[in-house]
C-alpha cells in the first residue's frame, strides 16, 4: 500500500476536525482555563496537569517561561478539572516520587547483599567440598550466610551497599527534586531553521485557543491579493484539491515526519506527487469572499500532531 494512501486520509480527517475560521468548521476542544497564582511556574503548572511543557507553551503562545505572571489565564489542553493549588499538587507528586526512589534503593541494596552472600556461600561450600583447611568452618559459615535477613535486622547490609545502590540510580534524589524549580524542565524548544514563511503578510490569528471559544491548529496570515504562496520546506505534494468548507488546499510531506497544510488558497499550481523545493511557488493568495481580506491558514504537523507554527518560523 502506498504511504500516500495512509497519510492523506489521516491529514484530511484531522484537517476537517481541527480547522476553524474561513472555510472551516468550529470544533469543541477539551480543556480548562487556569488562572496563574503567585509562585506558579510553567513547569509546575505543566507537571500538575501532567502535560508536556512544550505543549502547554505552544497552546498559549508562550515563548519565554518567565513571561507568565500572576492572574494571567492559561488554557490547559485535554484537562477536565481545575487544580486549585498546583504547587501543592507538585509537592505531593515529588514526595511520592522520592518515596518510590527510596523504596527502589532499599530493594536494590537488599538484592545486592543477598547476591553477595550467595557468592560467598558458594565459595565456602566449594572449599569445604574440596577438603581445604577449615572447610567445615567455611561450610557452616556458608549456611549462616544463606539465611534470610530477619525482621530485627540481625544481618546488616554492608555500608557500601547503600552507596552503590544510590550511585547506580543515576542523578541523586535531591538533584531530581530540584527539577521542580522550573529551570531545566521549563526550557522551550524552537526549530526556526526548518521552515520559512509561506506568504508575506501579517499574522491575524495565532495558534491555540481563541477568545471566541474556538481552537486554531494553525496561524492565519493576511497578505496582498495575488501574492505567491511558497512551500515552507522542501518535500512532496501529497494533496492538492478543493475541499468543502476549506477551499483550495495543499498538503506537503517533509522529512522527519513533518507535514505542512495550506488552506484558503485561490489558485493551486502544484499537483499530487510534485516535488517542491523550499521557497518554490505552490499557489496564490486570494479573497474567499468579498467581505474578507486575502489570507492563508498555515498549519504545521509533526507525526500528525498540530504544532504551533510560530515556534518554527524564523
Amino acid at each position: 500500500m502506498s504511504w500516500r494512501l495512509i497519510i492523506i486520509p489521516l491529514l484530511v480527517v484531522n484537517l476537517f476536525c481541527s480547522c476553524t475560521g474561513h472555510y472551516t468548521r468550529p470544533v469543541v476542544t477539551k480543556g480548562v482555563y487556569y488562572r496563574v497564582k503567585s509562585g506558579d511556574t510553567l513547569w509546575s503548572i505543566a507537571n500538575a496537569y501532567k502535560i508536556d511543557v512544550q505543549d502547554l507553551a505552544e497552546a498559549n503562545n508562550i515563548t519565554d517561561p518567565k513571561l507568565i505572571v500572576a492572574d494571567s489565564v492559561l488554557f490547559i489542553p485535554d484537562a477536565d478539572q481545575i487544580i486549585d493549588d498546583v504547587m501543592s499538587a507538585v509537592s505531593r507528586m515529588e514526595s511520592a516520587k522520592k518515596a518510590a526512589r527510596k523504596e527502589v534503593s532499599v530493594s536494590e541494596s537488599k538484592t545486592r547483599k543477598t547476591d553477595k552472600q550467595g557468592d560467598r556461600g558458594a565459595a565456602r561450600l566449594e572449599m569445604g567440598a574440596k577438603g581445604d583447611a577449615g572447610g567445615e568452618q567455611e561450610a557452616a559459615a556458608a549456611i549462616e550466610d544463606a539465611r534470610p535477613i530477619t525482621a530485627k535486622g540481625r544481618q546488616e547490609a554492608p555500608a557500601s551497599a547503600g552507596r552503590i545502590a544510590k550511585e547506580d540510580m543515576g542523578p541523586k534524589a535531591e538533584e531530581k527534586v530540584k527539577e521542580g524549580d522550573g529551570t531545566a524542565e521549563s526550557k522551550i524548544k524552537f526549530d526556526r531553521d526548518r521552515f520559512i514563511w509561506p506568504v508575506k503578510g501579517k499574522v491575524r490569528s495565532k495558534f491555540g485557543f481563541q477568545r471566541d471559544g474556538t481552537y486554531y491548529n494553525w496561524v492565519t496570515i493576511a497578505g496582498r491579493e495575488g501574492s505567491p504562496v511558497l512551500a515552507a520546506a522542501g518535500g512532496t505534494v501529497i494533496f492538492s484539491s478543493s475541499l468543502k468548507d476549506y477551499g483550495e488546499t495543499i498538503i506537503i510531506k517533509h522529512q522527519d515526519s513533518y507535514a505542512t497544510v495550506y488552506t484558503n488558497l485561490r489558485n493551486r499550481i502544484v499537483q499530487v506527487d510534485d516535488r517542491v523545493k523550499k521557497g518554490s511557488r505552490i499557489a496564490f493568495l486570494g479573497k474567499t469572499d468579498k467581505k474578507t481580506e486575502p489570507s492563508l491558514n498555515f498549519e504545521i504537523r509533526h507525526k500528525n500532531k498540530a504544532r504551533n507554527p510560530l515556534f518554527f518560523l524564523p
